[in-house]
């Protein structure tokens, strides 16, 4: 699809500011929908894209080849994802529909239990097949009709091992089931954005952020 990187790739500008936050977007063509930011690309959508969308790496990031590994390995698994093309920045993908957990969250909508047992599902199918799951959480995980899937396994291919999901869990079990049968409210968004900052300090003073700079910095 040469059209996409002619009129996408060539033209939209994707910053990456800080490793740990969204990555900054702007110059996106008519046409073109964001639909989503990770911390080092974004997912756009196009009318006549048909059921896929395109996800472009920041100028400043690296990975992509290894997302493109991780992809080919799982196949056809549908907890995932499906890989239909690439090139230098981009990949072309199926795309998922429903909302994160994280947007389940904002917007006080039930998380069943079957999809945390989905997830895990699919993180050990990605075992059985050499990938490393690492970094599921909440903005990475999307439901629909009672189903979980992982949406981005760029980082499937790093050696340490990540508590995110381990923690989301106990997050799950431990505060959310519980406080929903009380009382179903959404969280607000700030009070979430102060936990995930909350989070990202605990993760550095435990030293897991070491480890995933030291993998980055000398892969």
């Amino acid at each position: 699809m040469s059209w996409i990187k002619n009129e996408l790739i060539k033209n939209v500008k994707i910053i990456s500011k800080d490793p740990y936050d969204p990555v900054y977007v702007t110059n996106i063509p008519n046409g073109w929908k964001i639909i989503g930011k990770g911390n080092f690309a974004a997912v756009f959508t196009h009318f006549s894209l048909d059921g896929r969308v395109v996800k472009v790496y920041a100028e400043n990031r690296y990975g992509i080849k290894e997302e493109i590994l991780a992809y080919k390995k799982l196949g056809n698994l549908t907890a995932f994802s499906k890989l239909f093309e690439y090139g230098d920045r981009y990949l072309v993908l199926k795309r998922l529909n429903g909302i994160t957990l994280y947007q389940a969250l904002i917007e006080g909508v039930y998380i069943p239990h079957s999809v945390i047992e989905d997830v895990d599902k699919a993180i050990e199918d990605a075992k059985q097949l050499g990938l490393n799951p690492t970094d599921i959480h909440g903005k990475n995980v999307m439901m629909k009709d009672g189903k979980g899937f992982i949406v981005d396994v760029s980082d499937f291919l790093k050696p340490y091992n990540c508590p995110k999901w381990k923690h989301f869990k106990r997050f799950y079990y431990f505060l959310y089931l519980p406080l929903f049968k009380i009382m179903n409210i959404p969280i607000p968004y700030w009070f979430l954005e102060i936990i995930r900052k909350g989070y990202q300090l605990y993760l550095l003073l435990s030293g897991f952020r070491k480890k995933q700079e030291y993998y980055n910095e000398y892969k």
